[in-house]
């Protein structure tokens, strides 16, 4: 996966610019980033439910969009429970804490599981890999937009990750320092799903 911010020349050796948030961002910064990132498709976006899908009689089946997020939903319950994912190339991609409520972080990662898993059948992607190597033309530029959005998610988790630590070393300490040393520290606030802290 390339590293967010680094520029993948496309067709046009130009790509659209990712617009990251700050290295000291939190976690629920970077979810939103990500949603944000995945909800703005490129232009030459995939068209979901086509005529096509559909069989003589007019009725539609349960669409190729529905079939991922299922998928995903699968995906998503399996890492809560902590049992093996569905496909092997779920793995690559960072799942949300067994532990977390945040629900901001879930749906991300279902929307971004729908998307890789979309954009592996219409690719005929197989294989550990998430998105495989990056496509010539035009398809590079959709590689490009999921690889930044597996990127920001990516970044959310550990930010994440490293809030939870901070918190719980903070609250160790606290349990054993007395209340007037000068180690001890105020405890973080706790994170609260879809809060947006004070912009710095």
């Amino acid at each position: 996966m390339g590293r967010p911010g680094c520029p993948r020349p496309g067709l046009t050796g130009r790509r659209r610019p990712l617009h990251l948030p700050p290295p000291d961002a939190p976690a629920s910064v970077m979810i939103a980033a990500a949603l944000d990132h995945l909800d703005a498709p490129p232009l030459a976006g995939p068209l979901h439910d086509h005529p096509a899908l559909r069989d003589p009689f007019g009725v539609a089946p349960l669409s190729y969009g529905a079939l991922d997020a299922r998928s995903a939903r699968r995906a998503l319950a399996a890492v809560l429970v902590g049992e093996p994912l569905p496909e092997s190339w779920m793995e690559e991609i960072t799942a949300p804490g067994m532990d977390d409520e945040d629900e901001d972080e879930q749906y991300t990662y279902t929307k971004l599981i729908t998307a890789v898993s979309d954009y592996r059948r219409r690719h005929h992607r197989a294989g550990p890999d998430p998105l495989g190597p990056r496509p010539a033309g035009l398809d590079g530029d959709e590689w490009d937009h999921l690889t930044d959005a597996i990127d920001l998610y990516t970044h959310a988790r550990i930010e994440r990750r490293l809030e939870q630590m901070r918190a719980r070393t903070a609250a160790e300490r606290a349990a054993v320092l007395p209340a007037t040393s000068p180690l001890r520290q105020p405890l973080p606030e706790p994170h609260r799903p879809g809060h947006w802290p004070p912009a710095r």
